[in-house]
């Protein structure tokens, strides 16, 4: 970690060298950030005895250039970016063709390692020129390194990214620390980060960003690599053939590949204290269910690592493992590969990796060849449902692979189940709630699939459980019901959609048939996006303001419209409405004195925004669907449900972001908006429209009874405005809560 060294203030040429700063910087890293004037390729050379290991650790990079540059320099930036001026681009891509007339191997490394980052989508450029075009530069010479525990150590000063600046010429920078002390230290940290952000974002009022893409595809058929060992090896050979180093930056690289490259990693549990005793009954109950399940796990409680110990288990007794994991989203897929690494699997690879059709297909060639290596590959559900997955699909060796589902309510979409992997017979589906609402058939092909039937999953954890067993995976929770309405528009609109409904309704079983649930749907989009939702909001701002000092930590879910289909798109999208709404509720909060910031799939610099909220820089973050991707805040203490999703994957997942543990919290609040049924309307409605209406409220209130079962305050709820409610339309909420109770009871026996 970068806290573990002990930087100085200043680095200057013939002292503390400026390459040693940046060596350390980039062996402990994961996050490099670098702003500056000039760009030398000669520069990364120097410093790939550090690249070439902060690249095998994960690593990612953004570039900020000047575009004036000598010709030779312009070359590096190559790597890939699409400018708005194309004669730029076009001269950049001529030096680079150039250039790669006469490298050495120091430079064919440095490419190369450029190659591998833009093949792993982990580096991105941009380059800026002055607004004002008079021929100045922005000649800024900075950079930000972070870590994994998000430690930030930034640079600044004289010295230039080149092999002249970086070992010869008398250059100093200065270096701020994170963790220092220092006030004025960390504000000049949070000055080179807000300067970089702006630039990055193009909210720069002294410069314009030109972007240059199209050379991706020259750097990596030119420059190809297997993967970030091949480049370890490289560098190995570069630092003991130069002399340019200092003996204590070889040592420390001789140490690194002695400690942590030279032994080659086996498999193994990530935690010391290896595997929960419920994730060994689930790999148990998986086995006598003749591998294959649904592993129900609420969120927050570890289904990832539970389904990965699962082919652990399967490697400790056969020596190899070939796995399959389906997610929804891009995002997702980076997640997962960050999870598979922390067991040592390797060979690791994904749809998001640009030629992966052409490696999975070589690679099932050489099974087919009798030819084994072990794989990890990840791929979202539309790349699965895809012409080329699905080509490769049906090669054989498929049945030596196990597969992971995650939030496997997807695999029951028609566009997948036309697509069943059935060749896999070892199958894992992971959810919080495996059932898919509205879609019976779909839910029953998922639980045949898998083999497993509720309420009786073949593993589940509840949250019921995780709360309140010991020790806990999840933190106690109050839960704050309130009330609003539709207001007049709405209000028409939903009665002349109840009109049609009835019509549609069989009142002895209360079902809809299929035209009836689309209307059911339509309508339920009036009650999540009414407008009295926002009033609400504040109103229950004015409260929490009496109660607690402040509502910092704070998740609000918007109301979204339609759900998206993960079986053709792999990311979140937004109609203009939507984008709409979430500003307006953004405003109605930023008027009470709380940061805000919108967060929505295709928001920029997303970590750095959840950096800042998870430090309390940013007091609340309005979110509209990406919060079901799987981003995990800790220290989030407060959500606002102004989404009346009567989805319980979507209520149960969102309730357990704010669930998770954290060492600054000891509980969480939830606040529920509720439409409840107006009186005026529901007295006017005839006896079989009314009753219809009342069951419509009364599977509204499922939701309700979900939330209100395991609060802490429950007695209080039930006796406020709630009870009454259930009182007048003869809902009985005891009864509710003992269902969710006895589904608990049922799942963990």
């Amino acid at each position: 970690m970068l806290k573990d060294v002990p930087f100085d203030i200043v680095y200057s040429t013939g002292e503390k060298e400026p390459i040693e700063f940046f060596f350390n910087a980039l062996t402990e890293s994961n996050q490099f950030d670098l702003g500056l004037g000039y760009f030398s390729s000669t520069a990364i050379n120097v410093l790939s005895a550090g690249f070439a290991y902060f690249i095998h650790k994960g690593g990612r990079m953004r570039i900020i250039i000047n575009d004036l540059l000598p010709e030779e320099d312009k070359v590096a930036i190559i790597e890939g970016i699409e400018t708005n001026e194309v004669s730029f681009e076009e001269r950049i891509l001529e030096d680079i063709v150039a250039l790669t007339q006469v490298l050495s191997h120091q430079d064919k490394h440095f490419f190369k390692c450029l190659s591998y980052l833009i093949s792993k989508n982990r580096i991105e450029f941009i380059a800026v020129i002055p607004k004002n075009r008079k021929g100045g530069i922005a000649h800024n010479k900075y950079g930000i390194f972070t870590d994994e525990e998000n430690n930030k150590v930034v640079f600044n000063g004289s010295a230039n990214f080149s092999k002249n600046a970086l070992l010869f010429n008398v250059e100093s920078i200065s270096c701020y620390k994170s963790w220092t002390e220092s006030q004025s230290d960390i504000e000049r940290l949070n000055y080179f980060e807000d300067i970089f952000t702006k630039t990055w974002n193009g909210a720069s009022e002294n410069v314009i960003i030109i972007t240059i893409d199209k050379v991706k595809s020259y750097i990596q058929s030119h420059f190809p690599v297997q993967g970030s060992k091949e480049l370890l090896e490289e560098e190995k050979e570069i630092i003991a053939d130069l002399q340019e180093y200092a003996d204590r930056i070889k040592n420390k690289m001789s140490d690194i590949y002695e400690n942590e490259l030279g032994v080659s990693k086996v498999p193994a549990f990530p935690f010391p204290e290896g595997a929960r005793q419920y994730q060994i009954i689930a790999y148990e109950n998986w086995l006598t269910n003749n591998y294959q399940g649904l592993f129900a796990m609420a969120t927050g409680t570890g289904k990832t690592i539970t389904s990965l110990n699962c082919v652990l288990e399967e490697y400790f007794k056969s020596g190899n493992y070939k796995v399959l994991i389906l997610v929804p989203t891009r995002a997702l897929v980076q997640q997962w590969i960050t999870e598979v690494k922390k067991f040592n699997f390797i060979n690791i690879h994904s749809t998001q990796e640009n030629g992966w059709f052409e490696f999975l297909s070589n690679y099932f060639l050489s099974l087919q060849l009798g030819i084994e290596s072990n794989l990890i590959f990840i791929s979202t559900y539309q790349s699965f449902n895809g012409t080329k997955f699905q080509k490769i699909s049906e090669k054989r060796g498929w049945e030596s692979f196990i597969l992971i589902a995650d939030e496997a309510h997807n695999m029951g979409s028609q566009k997948t189940l036309e697509n069943l992997p059935i060749r896999i017979l070892k199958r894992i589906g992971l959810s919080a709630t495996p059932e898919r609402i509205y879609d019976d058939t779909g839910s029953n092909e998922i639980y045949t699939f898998f083999n497993s039937f509720p309420p009786y999953y073949t593993y589940s954890y509840s949250m019921y459980r995780a709360i309140y067993s010991e020790p806990a995976s999840l933190v106690k929770y109050f839960y704050y019901p309130y009330f609003s309405t539709l207001d007049e528009v709405e209000l028409e609109e939903y009665k002349a959609i109840s009109e049609k409904l009835i019509l549609n309704y069989d009142s002895k079983s209360g079902e809809f048939n299929e035209y009836g649930k689309r209307l059911l749907i339509i309508r339920k989009r009036i009650i999540n996006q009414a407008r009295n939702k926002i009033n609400t909001l504040r109103e229950i701002f004015i409260d929490v303001n009496s109660k607690e000092d402040s509502l910092k930590f704070t998740f609000v879910y918007v109301p979204e419209g339609k759900e998206t289909d993960y079986s053709s798109e792999d990311v979140v999208s937004y109609d203009l409405e939507e984008r709409r709404l979430i500003k307006s509720y953004g405003e109605a909060i930023r008027k009470y004195g709380y940061s805000t910031h919108e967060l929505l799939s295709d928001t920029k610099n997303r970590e750095r925004i959840l950096t800042q909220f998870s430090e309390g820089k940013i007091d609340v973050l309005l979110a509209m669907k990406i919060l079901d991707e799987g981003i995990d805040i800790p220290a989030t203490k407060n959500a606002i449900f102004c989404a009346s999703t009567g989805n319980p994957r979507q209520y149960i997942q969102r309730r357990g972001r704010v669930l998770r543990k954290s060492k600054s919290k000891s509980y969480a609040n939830i606040y529920d908006i509720i439409i409840a049924p107006q009186d005026n309307y529901i007295d006017s409605l005839p006896p079989e429209l009314k009753e219809m209406e009342v069951r419509i409220f009364r599977n509204e209130l499922n939701r309700v009874a979900n939330f209100v079962y395991a609060a802490e305050n429950r007695h209080q709820v039930l006796n406020g405005r709630l009870g009454i409610l259930g009182d007048k339309f003869g809902i009985d909420l005891i009864d509710l809560i003992e269902s969710n109770l006895k589904i608990d009871k049922n799942c963990n026996l």
